[in-house]
């Protein structure tokens, strides 16, 4: 997720070589010569690369790979490099308006499938389905890549063309989508009338600008309405900014409350706490999935942790960590983790996710939605 606070320690050390505008990416290490040598050293096996390979060197594709290599080291698969077209992506992602097909996608071992399909999208009107799987993308496999590398692909100007092939169990499918503007919808609510009760039903997609005032809004309509109890629906959400996470948590709890402790090497040890608002004091449950991550995960276990909500659905993905993004010469950045985060009862979910207080599964092909119908059953009967 994103951090807005300024990073006082320098992480990156930028040195152009030979005239190539190679971007160096190197870990600081305080300055020390150990630092400097591997510098030396990087500058030196270009120059002999370039002075004697028997065939031309294209030293920015070399210098991507070396920062790539860099960060694999690290053993962190959210500390990632993004080109400058990644870098936008990423951003459009964040302010929840962007350029493509209308999907989202996550990695499902190692397998990049379709976990959402926006509503009046170039995708929806092709019949892409969650659970497609993404094969190719303009004609280069997606094995072996990563999200954010195959997603940039997909994005593009309005109006040009992507062509996907998907794999929907043993089919393949080959499409030819013209991209469009895409306004992705924060969050979706309506009223559920079950059991003799008024629930308010409110999914939230992603905790991208704004995400805190519109669920906020939500609540309040539904409560004009006559809602009883709340479910906020997590499923599919891979998180966001963190100060949004703080104000979602904010709707269902009384202002000082703590939602999660930051503790990083370079940034001081940060408590984040329920900021003032008119929280809301229905009883509430959260649905939640393999695939509610980041964000997500801090809200739910704040809330968890406060026994102010119920969980339900399966364990959450297990990502407990802080991160920011810092930029890079021609319009690159680094998304780099600073902190890892535990709940307010010290709980450190990463790698681990979070365990619901009421398992149910969602077995593949089954079109009645079982965890929001549990989570109906107990509103009703309170188990």
């Amino acid at each position: 997720m994103r951090s807005r606070r300024l990073l006082t320690v320098l992480l990156i050390v930028l040195a152009f070589v030979a005239g190539f505008g190679l971007a160096t990416l190197l870990a600081n290490t305080g300055g020390t010569a150990g630092a400097r040598g591997q510098e030396r050293l990087y500058s030196q096996v270009l120059r002999d690369l370039q002075s004697d390979y028997y065939r031309p060197v294209d030293v920015t594709r070399v210098g991507q790979a070396g920062v790539n290599g860099l960060l694999a080291s690290l053993d962190d698969p959210y500390t990632v490099y993004f080109t400058h077209q990644q870098a936008t992506a990423f951003d459009q992602e964040l302010s929840g308006t962007y350029t493509g097909i209308g999907t989202e996608v996550d990695s499902n071992h190692g397998r990049l499938t379709i976990v959402k399909v926006f509503a009046g999208s170039p995708a929806a009107r092709a019949r892409i389905r969650p659970g497609d799987v993404i094969v190719a993308v303009d004609g280069v496999p997606t094995a072996g890549r990563s999200v954010n590398a195959v997603v940039s692909q997909i994005l593009g100007s309005a109006g040009t063309k992507v062509a996907v092939r998907l794999r929907r169990g043993t089919a393949f499918i080959d499409l030819t989508l013209t991209r469009g503007t895409i306004t992705r919808p924060l969050t979706v609510s309506r009223l559920i009338a079950d059991h003799g009760k008024k629930v308010g039903y409110v999914a939230l997609a992603a905790f991208a600008q704004g995400a805190g005032q519109q669920v906020g809004r939500d609540i309040a309509a539904l409560q004009g309405r006559g809602a009883q109890a709340l479910i906020l629906d997590l499923r599919d959400n891979g998180g966001g900014l963190v100060e949004e996470a703080v104000k979602v948590a904010s709707d269902f709890l009384p202002p000082g409350r703590v939602v999660a402790t930051e503790r990083g090497l370079h940034v001081p040890t940060t408590v984040l706490k329920t900021v003032a608002a008119h929280a809301t004091t229905l009883p509430l449950v959260v649905l939640v999935n393999g695939n509610t991550a980041s964000a997500s995960e801090i809200v739910t276990g704040a809330l968890q942790d406060d026994h102010r909500a119920t969980v339900i659905g399966t364990r959450t993905f297990g990502k407990g960590v802080v991160q920011t993004v810092l930029p890079l010469p021609g319009g690159a950045s680094l998304k780099i983790t600073i902190a890892a985060y535990l709940t307010p009862r010290g709980r450190n979910i990463n790698h681990k996710g979070l365990q619901p207080n009421i398992v149910v599964a969602q077995p593949t092909g089954t079109t009645v939605d079982l965890a929001l119908k549990r989570a109906l059953r107990f509103i009703a009967t309170g188990h």
